[in-house]
Parts: structure tokens; sequence; C-alpha cells
């Protein structure tokens, strides 16, 4: 099984090298470009928590005003599997990289919506200073009952680089991220008779550039109460044809604009007995309501309880659906395991998708 998903990982990998939704991921309400294993077991709801790069650059910048340094993290992988295509691993799962060899496993599943997709995010940064890359891959497909093959596909790849600074003695931290957004996305309908057949044909795909400012106060009394507020794509992230890296095939044109965000956060930090604490958070995401979904859709709720610096218990709610999770970390590496929904549908509870979602992180120093 671990050979198959080492082939998996590196043959999607190669395809975005060498290939190398209108939000910047396939959630309806938008959000960060870059998803961990911790935010998506907590319900999406923790933009004041995380001491890493990537947090930093895509979650929250003003994270990046308290991360330590200095630090390399050479590798931060991320894969995950919906349910539907973890229920159809004994049709060679690993061929679903390509659209074209898993068609029979999804022809034996009519109306089941398979999708998996992976990230890798190696970053360096110090305090106050951040940059790295994002290459994210994202694919799902369903036969249909006319008969008709519909896919959906993001492609990433987006260098970031962002700074941070401290005020008031740490109480108040801002943040701000620029990122370079190389993408190819798609919701496409062709029939099975289709040539070529390929997650990667008829996307659209471009690049922009998304300007992104957090801000986090923090006041020092007990629970330490956090509030905090984003701003993704100031003055919106447009898209231009030029992109660093060809990510697609018979191109439709560029990706629609994304709007500018704002997401806004509340949580405290109760400390349990023995040494260990909790994180609860709650974020209102998309303020201004740019997605419109309902508010309980735009609503999430997190906990975690940390024990020690080493375990990592995660419960959550986001999107209208739970989620969970667990995590160990040692001195240099980190590894999640998350559950989790995403809507996919046109509204509110319309269309889930479940996911589990695997990370590994590996740090330097």
């Amino acid at each position: 099984m671990m050979a198959r998903f080492s082939f998996l990982t590196l043959l999607t990998l190669s395809l975005v090298l060498q290939s190398c939704s209108a939000w910047a991921r396939q959630d309806i309400v938008p959000g960060s470009r870059y998803t961990s294993a911790r935010a998506a077991a907590m319900g999406d709801a923790a933009l004041s928590l995380g001491d890493d790069g990537a947090s930093g650059l895509f979650v929250n910048p003003a994270l990046l005003a308290r991360v330590g340094g200095p630090q390399v993290e050479g590798l931060n992988l991320s894969f995950y599997a919906n349910a539907a295509s973890a229920g159809m691993m004994s049709y060679d799962f690993y061929k679903m990289a390509s659209l074209s060899s898993y068609l029979p496993a999804l022809q034996s599943h009519p109306g089941e919506y398979a999708g998996a997709g992976f990230s890798l995010a190696p970053t360096a940064y110090m305090k106050g200073f951040a940059f790295g890359v994002l290459m994210n891959t994202q694919l799902g497909a369903v036969v249909q009952d006319d008969g008709s093959v519909r896919y959906r596909s993001l492609y990433q790849f987006i260098p970031s680089v962002g700074t941070g600074i401290r005020l008031a003695g740490g109480i108040v931290r801002i943040g701000y991220s620029l990122q370079w957004v190389n993408q190819a996305s798609g919701d496409i309908t062709v029939p099975q008779s289709a040539d070529p057949l390929g997650y990667n044909q008829g996307l659209g795909q471009g690049a922009a550039l998304s300007h992104n400012v957090g801000f986090s106060l923090t006041l020092p009394i007990r629970l330490l109460p956090s509030f905090n507020l984003v701003a993704r794509n100031i003055l919106d992230a447009t898209f231009r044809e030029f992109t660093l890296l060809p990510l697609a095939r018979n191109t439709s044109g560029v990706p629609p604009s994304e709007r500018t965000t704002y997401d806004a956060s509340f949580s405290i930090q109760p400390k349990v007995r023995g040494g260990h604490h909790m994180n609860l958070m709650v974020v209102y995401r998309d303020l201004s309501n740019v997605s419109q979904v309902s508010y309980l859709g735009r609503l999430a709720a997190g906990a975690e309880i940390n024990v020690r610096d080493r375990f990592y218990l995660r419960g959550g709610w986001g999107s209208g659906y739970p989620s969970a999770g667990l995590g160990l970390k040692q001195n240099r590496s980190e590894f999640s395991l998350s559950w989790f929904s995403e809507e996919l549908g046109a509204g509110y509870h319309s269309l889930r998708d479940v996911r589990y979602l695997l990370q590994y992180q590996v740090r330097a120093f």
C-alpha cells in the first residue's frame, strides 16, 4: 500500500510539472489556498494557530510575526482522498492521476464522485520573514446518469513571500504575503469518447498576484483571548494568460478573478492540569459574503487539545459539517491525520464531499 501511495504522489507531482471552481479551492466558500491537516480537522477554524511558514504565507500573514527561526521546512507533504475514491481502492487506485486510465473504475460506480489530491509546500522562514512555494493538485470525476464524464480539476504553482511585525510587545501582530498564483482550474463535462480525455484538458489557465494582509490582537490576560482578521486577494486577484508553468492543455481562457474576501476569528487558550492546554476558536469566513452562502455555511468552530506539545486531538465544525483529527509531533517532524468535508454543491448542505487527509512535515532545525 505504501508503494502505491508513493507512486501516486510522484505520478501526480510529475503531472503537475510536465503539464507544467471559481475559487482558489474546491469548497464554495473562499479561503486559504493552503489547507493544513490541523485546520481541516478543526473545521477550517485555525486563523490564530500555526508556527510554520506555510501557515503564515497562506492562512494568516500575521503569524509570520510569531514564528521562531531560522527554520527550513524542506518537506511539507499532504495527501487526501475522498470517501468514494477510498471505496474504490481495489480498482487500481493509483491510476486515478490519469482520467482515461481511471475511467473503468468510474464506469463501475456511476454517480459516485471520486476525488483525490496532494500538496507540497516547502518553506524557509525566520522571525518576521518567510518564503516558499505551494504546489497543489485536486482532481475528481464522476460518470453521470447520461453517460457523460464530469471532472473538476485544480492545479496550482504558487511562489510566495511574506513578512510580519510585532507591536506593543507582541500584543499586536501585522503581516503581509504576496502570492504569485499560477493556476489551471475548471469544472468540465465531456462524453466518455472524448479524445484526449484528461483532467488537464480544457481548463482555464493563467497567473495572478494575490495580496494578503493579516492582523492579530492577543490580550496578555487569562485565557489569552485573541482577535484575528485576514484580508485575502486585496483589490482582487485578476488572472492573465502568462504563466510560469503550463499546467493545462487545450485551455479555455483564464480562470475567473478572485474577489477580495475577509475572515475574522476569536480564540482562547484555556490551560489544563498537567501542563496541557486547549485552543478554542470561532471563525466567520467571507465576512462580505462574496460567495453568497448562508451564515451557517460560513461559520466555523474548532477545538484542539495539546498534550505537552507532542500529541494533539482536534475536532471542529465547518461548511455545515463535522470534522476531527489527531497529530503527533517530534522535535523536527509532525504527522497529522484528519477527517473533514468540503461543500462542492451550489449552496449550503447541497453536495458534501467527505475527505481523509494525511500530512507529514519535516523541519531541518
